[in-house]
């Protein structure tokens, strides 16, 4: 941001695949789902001028976490975003909320790391590596900024907005966004535990409206860099 810098590519990283199919519902998985919303997503992206769109999966195909992430430094993007779909024990709980990188600052955020953390290959003995990679983070302040645009985005344009719980910002120890050289989040776009969540999920138009809130958003955070490099311009 100090820098006056843009973005003109974006990694979208559909959770889960292949042998990891996340939360399973009948007919459908958390992988499909998510997936079919990346799709859409790199669709309406595509059409905006002097942006590019990189997927870590285009199939149902299990990429490690960690290799999501090194494509995403690969690729020299500008910003990663990674679409899952949550769960809970508890099926009353709903709604939608979405993460930075951070150490999890209440229980429930730690649940929710330690569920999408499950397939990572790493052990105890590489915990000060990890533990080293999260504080030094100096992408946290764009990528808190980043999960308030999409999670605004979220609330207000879904349908029914009135009734989607808004859960809010957090933050928790992701691996798939440690590491990431760029702004990257991880949202959660509603609970498949939840009878009326999964029902709306499995729906092509919900999941459409998904797409479209997070267009929204990559967008409006696009534009915020720009009005911040106009105005540092104009005032030198």
């Amino acid at each position: 941001r100090q820098l006056g810098l843009g973005v003109s590519r974006i990694v979208i990283d559909a959770g889960h695949g292949g042998h990891d199919p996340g939360t399973l519902l009948p007919g459908s998985n958390e992988a499909t789902i998510v997936l079919d919303v990346a799709l859409r997503l790199e669709k309406l992206l595509r059409k905006e001028p002097g942006l590019d769109v990189v997927l870590t999966r285009r199939t149902d195909t299990f990429v490690p976490l960690e290799e999501r992430t090194a494509i995403a430094n690969r690729e020299g993007a500008d910003l990663f975003l990674s679409i899952h779909a949550n769960a809970s024990r508890n099926v009353s709980a709903r709604g939608i909320e979405t993460y930075y990188l951070s150490f999890a600052s209440n229980p429930e955020a730690e649940a929710v790391a330690a569920r999408e953390n499950s397939t990572s290959a790493r052990d105890m003995h590489n915990l000060p590596g990890i533990v080293r990679a999260i504080a030094l983070n100096n992408k946290l302040d764009e990528s808190r900024d980043l999960a308030t645009l999409v999670q605004q985005a979220m609330a207000s344009r879904l349908p029914n907005g009135a009734e989607m719980k808004n859960r809010g910002v957090k933050k928790a120890p992701f691996v798939v966004l440690i590491g990431a050289g760029m702004p990257s989040i991880l949202t959660e776009i509603g609970f498949l535990t939840n009878k009326s969540e999964a029902a709306l999920l499995k729906t092509p138009a919900y999941r459409q409206k998904v797409a479209e809130a997070l267009h929204a958003s990559v967008m409006s955070y696009r534009r915020a860099l720009k009005r911040q490099t106009a105005v540092a311009t104009a005032a030198r």
